[in-house]
């Protein structure tokens, strides 16, 4: 058998005398049979057309394996038989012929095969035509601007509750992409969902054992309160202390605000109600005499910063650098009210990032009744939640933070509290 690199070989008929010279046709008998390999009959039919036109005729056709080894990794290729006279010109009425018996031969072929499909298309099209009729009532809501109600009534709740434009995009994106229609068709579970997202997206900064003397810094723009909740902090360690039947933590404080009227005049009130000395420093190398004073004789540290407006970046650098004393190990609660717009919050945290605070404390909560602007800033922000502050009694009116204290605030959202209280437990 010889092959002439198009998929072509010739093989000898029992009555001919003559060998197969190539695919020109010379040298060989006119009953001499061929055959060509191709993937299948039309493949094999069109090799033919290239290399011979219409001068052929086929004389038998199977399929065939070849390849592999030793009989594995086979695969089936089509086997046509056929011979050849000689060349001639076709006209262009015997090619339009020759073309449409082929079409109406590949018609008649795959009739069955047409109906199959036919068949098969009408047992989906029940299906399809409910899965359009949904995505093609998704679709046009979103593209004319209108929204399903369930979406809505959630927009129209996370605006109530001051939420920003990105973090409401953000909820209803998620409802879109997770909620099937169906679903969406039930408010109870959107909103219950929604709920989840928010407390998802809260994030509270664990407890964490320090090294003692435990040094604690409150930074944050004026009159959000640091001074107050120094005092809160401090009291409320002396009152849990005494709960827990332990010894009373030893307290100093440090004030380091030389720009408003009476502050340390203020911390030392507060140290003369809880028992802890105050002293006043002026530089970090005053910073750095006391506490190399002090560290082996107390357990906590606290130290009070002037507030700056978060735009005044000059003022802070220079507060930054007199708390950068070598060995204190501070950690730094960046402090803001929850009254703050969603802008303001995202320009305190920028203005006080070199600060490397861990954690924020919310002060005045009892002022507002929209928690939505905190929720979104820390979220967007990846910042951690420590504390709780409202009014202004010392020691109390301070909590941890918790997620449940968050949903617990949302406005007109229905709250299911044994569902979260299970979902976000609060740490012990």
């Amino acid at each position: 058998m010889y092959n002439n690199g198009f998929g072509l070989s010739a093989e000898k008929d029992q009555k001919s005398v003559s060998s197969y010279s190539g695919i020109t046709g010379y040298g060989r008998t006119d009953d001499e049979i061929q055959t060509i390999i191709g993937k299948d009959f039309e493949d094999c039919k069109q090799k033919l057309f290239k290399t011979y036109g219409y001068n052929y005729d086929i004389r038998g056709q199977r399929p065939v394996l070849k390849g592999g080894f030793l009989g594995f990794g086979q695969r089936e290729y089509y086997e046509v038989r056929f011979t050849i006279g000689q060349k001639k010109t076709v006209s262009p009425q015997e090619s339009f012929q020759k073309s449409r018996d082929e079409l109406l031969n590949k018609v008649s072929g795959n009739v069955q095969q047409s109906v199959q499909l036919a068949n098969l298309d009408k047992k989906l099209e029940q299906s399809l035509k409910d899965i359009e009729s949904k995505l093609k009532t998704i679709a046009d809501a979103t593209s004319s601007g209108d929204k399903p109600i369930a979406i809505q009534k959630v927009e129209e709740l996370l605006q109530e509750n001051e939420f920003t434009f990105a973090y409401i995009n953000k909820i209803t994106t998620r409802l879109r992409s997770e909620l099937s229609v169906d679903e969406l068709d039930d408010f109870d579970f959107v909103q219950n969902k929604v709920v989840d997202w928010i407390g998802e997206s809260i994030r509270i900064t664990p407890r964490v054992p320090h090294k003692y003397p435990h040094v604690i810094i409150l930074v944050g723009p004026t009159g959000v309160g640091k001074t107050t909740t120094i005092a809160k902090l401090a009291g409320t360690m002396i009152l849990d202390a005494r709960t827990d039947g332990q010894t009373e933590p030893k307290i100093r404080m440090i004030t380091i605000d030389h720009t408003r009227v009476g502050a340390e005049e203020q911390l030392r009130r507060y140290g003369d109600l809880l028992g802890a000395d105050v002293d006043k420093a002026e530089s970090a190398d005053d910073v750095k005499k006391i506490f190399d004073t002090y560290k082996d004789s107390i357990d906590v540290l606290f130290i009070d910063t002037p507030g700056y407006s978060p735009n005044d970046s000059e003022n802070i650098g220079k507060m930054r650098k007199m708390l950068e004393v070598k060995g204190i190990h501070p950690d730094v609660y960046l402090t803001f009210t929850a009254t703050a717009k969603a802008r303001d919050m995202n320009s305190i945290i920028q203005n006080y990032e070199p600060f490397n605070f861990s954690s924020v404390i919310i002060t005045k909560w009892d002022e507002t009744s929209a928690i939505g602007n905190v929720i979104s800033v820390l979220s967007e922000k990846g910042k951690t939640v420590s504390y709780i502050t409202d009014g202004q009694q010392v020691p109390r009116k301070i909590e941890r933070a918790s997620v449940v204290k968050f949903l617990l605030n949302l406005n007109d959202f229905t709250i299911n509290r044994e569902h979260i209280d299970e979902k976000f437990p609060e740490e012990k």
